[in-house]
């Protein structure tokens, strides 16, 4: 993450919460990125070190559902040298069991993963469903300690209608959970999905908490215990 990241990112925050038009859902994902893409040339223009602020090596992706288009809206804002400006571009496109999908990646690695998610998907021969988070967590466990990459993958469904769930995370061959690339502590608990990494597409691949009441049942007047 550079260095002018967090304060564009707190930018996004606080208009999103300001303005009624984002934070009640008024206005589509369109607006919300023209907007945001004003902040980060705003913010851009009044950095006095540009070698400190790595512009060229920083990129937002932002996605989610349009309702305007009743369609996946997804772009990525990045640095454009020519204009000395960021600017949006559209996300890659991959094919995947006959079908266009649309997918995003930003930072290290960006080859690795596109060719690690080509094989898989020639290898398959489905539609494109959890390969990109396949292929995320094989580039994660091939990092030595004290890389720039690293950490359990933050999950996080979309819906329509600005609808949305977190997953939490657990590593493979591990107890630990993290939600939002936070380890979970001893006394903490997640009513949210768990989804183990390494048992992608089987049958005990994602544990709902809420599954089963947690209750134990007893007979009326049953106190015992």
């Amino acid at each position: 993450m550079s260095w002018n990241t967090h304060p564009c990112i707190f930018q996004f925050q606080c208009m999103v919460k300001n303005y009624p038009r984002f934070s009640t859902g008024a206005a589509p994902i369109s607006v919300a990125a023209k907007d945001f893409l004003a902040i980060v040339n705003q913010l851009h223009g009044l950095v006095d070190d540009r070698k400190l602020a790595q512009f060229h090596q920083t990129e937002f992706l932002l996605a989610g559902y349009d309702f305007a288009t009743g369609e996946m809206y997804g772009k990525s804002i990045r640095y454009d040298e020519e204009s000395n400006l960021y600017k949006r571009f559209d996300l890659g496109g991959i094919k995947s069991g006959q079908v266009q999908s649309t997918v995003g990646f930003a930072g290290d690695c960006y080859h690795d993963f596109f060719e690690g998610l080509g094989k898989k998907i020639a290898l398959q021969k489905t539609e494109l469903n959890y390969q990109p988070l396949e292929t995320l967590n094989e580039i994660i466990s091939r990092q030595a300690i004290g890389s720039t990459i690293g950490g359990n993958p933050q999950i996080v469904k979309v819906y329509r209608h600005r609808n949305f769930l977190p997953y939490a995370v657990r590593q493979n061959g591990k107890a630990d959970v993290t939600l939002f690339g936070r380890p979970l502590l001893e006394y903490e608990r997640t009513l949210y999905p768990i989804v183990t990494l390494d048992r992608v597409n089987k049958e005990d691949f994602v544990h709902y908490p809420m599954g089963a009441s947690p209750r134990k049942h007893t007979k009326p007047n049953d106190f015992s215990e």
